[in-house]
This record gives C-alpha cells, sequence and structure tokens, in this order.
C-alpha cells in the first residue's frame, strides 16, 4: 500500500512540474528581456520584478532551470530513480521556495508542498544514501515491491507504467507548447529605446504637472499565441511598451501594427504602487511612424508630434554582450 501511495505521489508530482518545466524551457515563465522594460529604474521594480528580471536577462539559465525540472520528471517515471529525483527535485524546489520568500513570489506555498513532496519521495532510499555518501556499507533492497500478485500483469504495466509516464511529459509539453507559445521577434524597424529630441508642445509651469513623452520603448518580443481572457494581457501580434513622461510618470502597455506605418497602442494607468501584472486597459490610441533616414524615428498622432532617437545610455544592459577580459578595467558594474 505504501508502495503505491509512493507511485501515486511520484504521478502527482509530475503532472504538477510539467508547467513549470515547460515554461522555463520555452522562455515564457520569466520570459525574455524586452525593450519595454528598460524605463522602468530599479526602484520602481517590486522584488518579483526584480527577480523575473535577473531570469528574463539569461535564457540559458532560465532554460537549464527548466531542464533541470524536466529531468527531475523523468527520474520519477522510473522506479530505481525515483529517489534521484526526489533527492534533485528537493534541491531544486528547495531553491525555488527560498527565491519566492525572498523575491516575494505569490507562490510560497505551492513551492513548499512541491519541495516536501519531493523529499517525501526520497524518504525510503534516504538512508541508503546517506550511508553511501559516508562511506558506509549500503545493504542491497529486499528485492522489487510488488503492487499487483498477478505475474502476467505484471509483465505488462511493468513497460507500460514507465512509457505512459514518459508520454505524459513528453505531450504535456506538447500542448502547453499549444497553449503558450514562445514570443518570436519582432519584424518591424520600430523596436528600441528613444529618447524624445523635438517636442513642439510647451512645457508647462509645474513640471509635476508636465505629462510630455520623455522616453518611449517599443518591445522586440511579440505574443504569438491564443487570446487569453485577461484585461492588458497581448492578444497575438502585440509586443510590449513604456512611456516616461517628463514628470517621471511611467505608463506601460502593448503597441501592435494595425496597418503600414501605424500601430495601436493599448496604455493602462500610470504605473503606483502594487498593481496587479495585468490590469485594465486605460486608454486606447493610434500613432503613425516613420523611420527616417537619419535613423530617427518620427511619431505622431493623438496630441503627438515627436521625434524620437535611439538612446544607448537607456539600453546599454541590451547592447553590453559578453567579454572574457579580466580585471578592475573591465569590471562594468554600473
Amino acid at each position: 500500500m505504501l508502495w503505491f501511495l509512493h507511485g501515486l505521489l511520484r504521478f502527482l508530482l509530475i503532472v504538477w512540474m510539467i508547467p513549470y518545466a515547460w515554461s522555463k524551457l520555452n522562455l515564457t515563465q520569466m520570459g525574455q528581456l524586452d525593450y519595454s522594460a528598460a524605463l522602468t529604474t530599479i526602484g520602481e521594480k517590486s522584488p518579483m520584478g526584480l527577480l523575473w528580471t535577473f531570469m528574463a536577462y539569461s535564457p540559458l539559465i532560465q532554460f537549464l532551470a527548466g531542464l533541470a525540472e524536466l529531468v527531475v520528471m523523468l527520474l520519477l517515471v522510473f522506479r530505481r530513480t525515483a529517489w534521484l529525483g526526489g533527492v534533485l527535485g528537493t534541491a531544486a524546489l528547495g531553491t525555488v521556495f527560498l527565491l519566492n520568500m525572498t523575491f516575494d513570489v505569490p507562490v510560497k506555498q505551492p513551492a513548499l508542498i512541491l519541495t516536501i513532496g519531493f523529499l517525501l519521495v526520497a524518504v525510503p532510499e534516504l538512508g541508503r544514501v546517506l550511508r553511501f555518501v559516508a562511506g558506509r556499507p549500503v545493504a542491497g533492497t529486499d528485492g522489487v515491491p510488488r503492487l499487483l500478485p498477478w505475474p502476467r500483469v505484471r509483465a505488462v504495466t511493468r513497460w507500460l507504467s514507465p512509457v505512459l509516464g514518459v508520454l505524459v511529459v513528453l505531450l504535456g509539453g506538447v500542448l502547453f507548447w499549444q497553449v503558450q507559445p514562445p514570443r518570436v521577434g519582432s519584424e518591424l524597424a520600430l523596436p528600441g529605446v528613444y529618447r524624445v529630441v523635438e517636442d513642439p508642445a510647451p512645457p508647462v509651469a509645474r513640471l509635476a504637472d508636465d505629462t510630455r513623452w520623455q522616453s518611449v520603448a517599443f518591445g522586440q518580443w511579440v505574443y504569438d499565441g491564443p487570446e487569453v481572457p485577461i484585461p492588458s494581457f497581448p492578444v497575438p501580434g502585440e509586443a510590449g511598451l513604456s512611456i516616461r513622461a517628463a514628470n517621471g510618470d511611467l505608463v506601460v502597455g502593448n503597441y501592435r501594427p494595425v496597418r503600414d506605418g501605424v500601430v495601436e497602442l493599448t496604455l493602462r494607468e500610470v504605473t503606483s504602487g502594487a498593481q496587479s501584472m495585468f490590469g485594465e486597459v486605460d486608454r486606447t490610441v493610434e500613432l503613425s511612424w516613420e523611420v527616417r533616414p537619419d535613423g530617427r524615428v518620427a511619431l505622431r498622432g493623438d496630441g503627438q508630434d515627436l521625434l524620437l532617437e535611439s538612446d544607448p545610455e537607456l539600453r546599454f544592459l541590451y547592447d553590453r554582450g559578453f567579454s572574457w577580459n579580466v580585471g578592475n578595467e573591465a569590471a562594468v558594474n554600473r
């Protein structure tokens, strides 16, 4: 009976872990670092947003985290390797639990439950593992646990159960990929981080009331999945957007092309306090855009008549790249 519960626990852990692993493998859980995030200062970020930015900056780290979780699931499928999956899963989900606690991610309880679940999977073999690590003699097992008393049935289930387990993991990934496919790069010439260099609108008397656009960031990663009935969640073809006003206000939203040289912006209210990840759209506007021969972008519509210029300082993080150099001169820690 205990081994039946052990097998059931392994199956439940596998099913629970499928979206976590595959969302990291296709880079949709934390996403990829997008130009639209360039105007948010570190002081404006939430702890969770800081963690998500860290993971999004390195797709390789995010992918390897998902790969580790996928390996853990596959190890749980097979009885002989389940203990190793339990040990590795405890370490992996224990780390996730600590990150959730220290970065205030609102899935602390599920991460704790998963950590305990993986630990329980490892418990039957934990004593033998600890003796092995300590260099002490390790006794052999007492034979294969038999859940079913019928030899012919066992001959089939011995192979059928692992095969079905692997299929559950792989088909779960296929289904997840259909529901939440990875974002694709924009084909427009518009994505980038810009500073407004020309604006005919006059300044107002008080800087705190000056809502003229100071900087604009158009994201380069386009949502290409199905429509999701969540307010301000990107619709197919949309990418992220952020606007910094002269008075310091930050407005985020999405944009998408509606015809040649015209984009539609869906904007949320001014960022303030503990706003939810997705909220109601405050307003929708259409703007025409044109890239001039000098690389600057003309943006017009909805009372705006702006000239934008790419700002290398605002996108320094995106353009820095990798260096193998050593020493203080190579340490760009800004």
